[in-house]
């Protein structure tokens, strides 16, 4: 209403949360708030391919602008990967409680490969489900021991189901982990399938293929060095702050510019 000319940062797709029938008696106002944001908007920076089509539905000006780690914080861990088949192989994830249902996809994997060696579920930031035969540790999230729980991890993981949220969803858990140098797995849903190429992890689209890949990377230590190396190369190529501030100061250059004109 100020006419004041806005940037939208379009992260989630967060138009669909305003038209959930639990919020129909809002719709009136809301069912299109996000759609009428970017119509206005100078310019949209989206997180991920999957928005930033969504948001061109709206307006022309849409740059790329995935989500980025700071790549000087997010160091891999100097020590020596778990390749002895008597140590647990650390499956880990980072999330939240709202993301930590997601994590029943992979209780019968996880079921199926713990009979074949030790293996441990850690869990940052959500509820952890029991799986027979997994030691699993909850741990909740916190700023200064985010990186170094990462770096306990020999796997990421990043569990999807296929819906038209998750489809809006960014990668960024998966960015984190792979800064770190750890080889990842995860389902080939939204900004996942751009976010790992197959030098740095593996998607996964059913239990048979979870478990196979779980098979896959704790039997090759050197394997999941040589993902890690590539996933953290690739990261800094892409996925970083310092790949991240050029295109940003153009977009808010270009918008200032053109508000002016």
């Amino acid at each position: 209403m100020l006419r004041i000319p806005f940037i939208y940062d379009f992260d989630d797709a967060f138009y669909l949360k305003y038209r959930q029938p639990r919020f129909r008696w809002l719709w009136p106002l809301l069912y299109n708030k996000i759609d009428r944001m970017m119509e206005a908007a100078v310019a949209i920076t989206a997180g991920s391919c999957q928005l930033a089509a969504y948001a061109r539905n709206y307006n022309s000006n849409v740059t790329l602008l995935p989500s980025v780690v700071d790549t000087e914080r997010m160091q891999p861990a100097q020590r020596s990967p778990s390749h002895l088949h008597d140590k647990p192989f650390t499956v880990g994830w980072i999330g939240s409680p709202s993301t930590a249902p997601y994590l029943q996809q992979l209780v019968a994997p996880l079921r199926l490969f713990a009979r074949e060696r030790p293996v441990r579920l850690l869990v940052v930031g959500g509820a952890a489900p029991a799986i027979p035969g997994v030691e699993v540790i909850e741990q909740p999230w916190s700023l200064e021991l985010e990186v170094p729980l990462i770096q306990q991890f020999d796997v990421g993981v990043m569990p999807l189901p296929d819906t038209p949220w998750t489809r809006g969803k960014c990668a960024y858990k998966l960015i984190q982990c792979m800064a770190c140098a750890i080889p990842v797995i995860a389902s080939p849903v939204g900004a996942n399938v751009d976010a790992v190429p197959p030098a740095c992890g593996i998607l996964a689209s059913s239990p048979d293929e979870w478990l196979f890949a779980f098979h896959h990377l704790a039997a090759d230590s050197e394997l999941r060095h040589r993902m890690g190396v590539a996933g953290r190369e690739w990261v800094a190529e892409r996925y970083s702050l310092r790949s991240a501030t050029p295109v940003l100061t153009t977009v808010i250059r270009s918008a200032v510019a053109n508000s002016q004109a």
